[in-house]
């Protein structure tokens, strides 16, 4: 499979990480088979903490949704790709499509996926609006969605800095899984306007339970509206 080294790399995730990582909560939440992981994202050490939790937790890999950037350099690509992570190239459509439908693919072969639902690290105080791929996701694999944090992780390894904090570690949380409504696993069979509706409300949900998590607030204006 794609992730055939996926032990290899999660171990030098793992060595990387590990003085970091205060630990995990909420581990019981995620479910033995597919799912998916909704994390907020305030640092660039959240991928490799979440993965390693997941990991941790459930012994098989959680195929994170990345831009294809890191993917270039020679050692970080090896190790996402033995992951099993998926690449997409920012504001590009086909790749986009293509990432859904791998991210599709392992949620269908029994695996878990996790995204960043805000696109961007945002280590500010307030979350930013949602993008759409997370909802389609759920909408289109009937999966649950599980939550994720790792509050205080910007304190750890701030946006612009070279390299963690030595010292200072964060701890990743696991919230309770977002199920989806009997109208949304209904989503397939909807028009065109209902099933806008339905990305933008579960979006909603989606970032409100992020807020639960981390403590932030969501941007206000247009929130439920997109």
């Amino acid at each position: 499979m794609a992730w055939k080294n996926f032990y290899l790399s999660a171990g030098i995730i793992s060595v990387a990480a590990l003085p970091f990582y205060a630990g995990s909560s909420g581990a019981a939440f995620l479910p033995d088979g597919p799912c998916l992981v909704a994390a907020h994202h305030a640092s660039f050490l959240d991928g490799p903490l979440l993965a390693l939790a997941y990991a941790r937790a459930k012994l098989r890999p959680l195929h994170l949704i990345a831009y294809q950037e890191p993917f270039k350099h020679w050692l970080m690509g090896w190790i996402l790709r033995s992951g099993g992570c998926i690449p997409f190239k920012r504001g590009d459509r086909d790749s986009q499509g293509r990432m859904l439908t791998a991210a599709l693919g392992w949620l269908a072969a029994g695996e878990a996926v996790g995204i960043f639902p805000e696109g961007h690290i945002n280590p500010t105080g307030r979350l930013n609006r949602p993008r759409s791929g997370l909802a389609l996701l759920a909408l289109e694999s009937g999966l649950p969605i599980l939550p994720a944090a790792a509050p205080g992780s910007e304190q750890v390894w701030p946006p612009g800095a070279r390299l963690p904090r030595p010292g200072r570690r964060a701890r990743v949380v696991f919230g309770q899984p977002i199920r989806l409504f009997p109208k949304e696993t209904l989503y397939a069979s909807l028009p065109r306007e209902e099933r806008r509706e339905l990305i933008r409300n579960l979006g909603f949900r989606i970032m409100t339970a992020l807020a639960e998590l981390t403590g932030k607030r969501r941007w206000e204006d247009g929130f439920a509206r997109g």
